[in-house]
């Protein structure tokens, strides 16, 4: 994970990024009366350019599936309530996950769910939650699949039936599993005396499941769509890895 301060290297703002918001501009701030923040103003699809006057900046390196540890990251950094009901509690600030949510873990998409939560609560608030995509984001929609635990392929079969219960109304599905995923993992592990011989064909089920919500067109690879590669927040540029000056000569909204 990689985060530069280029206050001496400034990006050559985008052609079809002009200076009032447009379709691809969005703003957004606390609305509390007489303050004196000025709005979140976020250029690009996905977000690349971020104006955030004034606003604490947390960031957050890779979680890898581990929603424990996410979570007690998240409480340090002063933008989770520790009550356990994920509530944002960072008021104005902007907290931006560097990638590398996906693989070593059994709870990918649950973070993933918190994370798009947390986003939804701080825009109300004033603040802003922003991913990047880092190199296991690829690997996963790409097809390889060589650092996925057993239990990440078990809460993908999950993820699957319980989207046929929402009649795959994805927005609240979505948001709603880090809430539940716990209930879902609880109950597959008391059944699992009950697989048996039968393991491989859970796991085949999983690997099936797996592919259709990661493949290109599928549901969480349209969701890592909505995540930049590169993301310039005021004066500081976060991405997965690192960035060289040659990705800057070629723009980073052309690499998003």
């Amino acid at each position: 994970m990689v985060s530069l301060c280029l206050n001496s290297l400034p990006l050559p703002p985008p052609s079809s990024c002009p200076k009032k918001l447009t379709e691809t501009s969005s703003s957004f701030s606390n609305g509390s009366i007489g303050t004196a923040l000025k709005p979140i103003v976020v250029n690009g699809n996905p977000p690349t350019f971020v104006s955030a006057p004034g606003r604490r900046i947390v960031a957050v390196g890779d979680l890898h599936g581990d929603l424990d540890q996410a979570r007690y990251a998240l409480e340090m950094a002063g933008v989770l309530s520790s009550d356990g009901q994920d509530l944002w509690t960072g008021e104005d600030a902007v907290l931006v996950q560097l990638g590398d949510v996906l693989d070593r873990g059994d709870d990918e998409i649950a973070i993933l769910s918190l994370l798009r939560s947390l986003g939804i609560q701080a825009k109300a608030k004033g603040g802003a939650v922003f991913q990047v995509n880092g190199n296991h984001e690829t690997m996963n929609v790409e097809g390889d699949f060589r650092y996925v635990e057993s239990g990440a392929f078990d809460e993908c079969a999950d993820f699957l039936e319980y989207l046929n219960d929402y009649e795959y109304d994805w927005d609240e599905a979505f948001v709603r599993w880090c809430g539940v995923s716990r209930i879902w993992k609880d109950e597959r592990k008391m059944s699992r005396n009950h697989w048996g011989p039968w393991n491989l064909v859970k796991r085949q089920k999983g690997v099936i499941a797996r592919s259709v919500l990661f493949r290109p067109g599928g549901p969480l690879a349209c969701e890592l769509a909505r995540h930049a590669v590169a993301l310039k927040v005021n004066d500081w540029i976060f991405c997965h890895g690192g960035l060289l000056p040659h990705h800057v000569a070629y723009g980073i909204e052309k690499m998003n």
